[in-house]
């Protein structure tokens, strides 16, 4: 999925967003959360292709003195993930060859404690290199098929799955069930929205000063169109499975870890109310 209706980001001010690449393509995004290990989704993964991780960059192509690009060495995919008719448990992680230094353009994003949950209608944020139009309206011929060259930035208002999964029946009259448990959705008024080249990437919140990802670029019903929103996979949920995976690898990032025992500590009210 791409950001559509966002804004080119600056440099620095979302250091932990990673493009994964497939021969110096860009085929989808992440993020980073420990020196060694990305987050992304598991319908970015296709069989045993090498992937590659750059980060430290705004710009796609070119490759600036503080980016780094890092071949992957292994990914872990949720052993439940299903695309089928309607995809779940769409998560994965990506194992860097060797860790990488943080700085000033590369920085580890704060993942949430399981018993959180973002609140609806919380102003969050999407990012991507993914296409800057869905293809098929009605735009030029030579826009149909780009994806931004500069790292794009939208803010979105979060729905819970219960509201989200109402929304989705009605705009589709169709009595399925689209989402549920495990995902939450992320929608702005504007047009603005996530799309193809943007799966995987995070989607943050500011909590406290501090940057947490709540969600992980997942699907849509097209890129921006009125009234439908886009969905994400929630970290909260799948938090045991990111910990228990990490554990297994001993890479842990302890800087993370003083954040998210103050998440743990504070009462959930402050949290979602801050």
């Amino acid at each position: 999925m791409r950001v559509v209706g966002g804004r080119p980001a600056t440099q620095k001010k979302w250091p932990w967003q990673v493009s994964l690449q497939i021969n110096n393509v860009h085929l989808c995004g992440g993020s980073l959360i420990s020196h060694r290990w990305v987050l992304t989704a598991a319908h970015c993964i296709f069989g045993h292709l090498e992937y590659t991780a750059k980060l430290g960059d705004i710009h796609l192509h070119h490759k600036s003195r503080m980016a780094v690009i890092v071949p992957v060495q292994d990914i872990l995919i949720h052993k439940d993930f299903n695309a089928v008719g309607r995809i779940v448990n769409d998560i994965a992680l990506a194992l860097l060859q060797f860790p990488v230094n943080y700085s000033s353009h590369i920085q580890p994003v704060c993942l949430p404690e399981k018993t959180f949950l973002v609140q609806a209608d919380r102003e969050c944020w999407v990012t991507g290199w993914g296409k800057l139009q869905e293809s098929g309206e009605t735009f030029s011929a030579d826009q149909s098929d780009r994806s931004s060259l500069i790292l794009q930035e939208a803010e979105l208002s979060i729905i819970r799955y219960e509201k989200c999964n109402q929304i989705l029946q009605d705009r589709m009259a169709s009595s399925s069930e689209f989402v549920r448990e495990g995902v939450l959705c992320g929608y702005n008024d504007r047009g603005k929205d996530s799309c193809q080249g943007d799966s995987g990437g995070p989607l943050v919140c500011e909590f406290n000063h501090t940057w947490m990802q709540v969600g992980i670029v997942s699907w849509g019903f097209g890129c921006g169109r009125k009234g439908i929103p886009g969905v994400y996979t929630e970290i909260s949920y799948y938090k045991d499975w990111i910990i228990n995976k990490l554990n297994q690898a001993s890479s842990l990032d302890p800087a993370c870890f003083l954040v998210l025992l103050l998440f743990l500590v504070l009462p959930l009210g402050i949290l979602v109310t801050l």
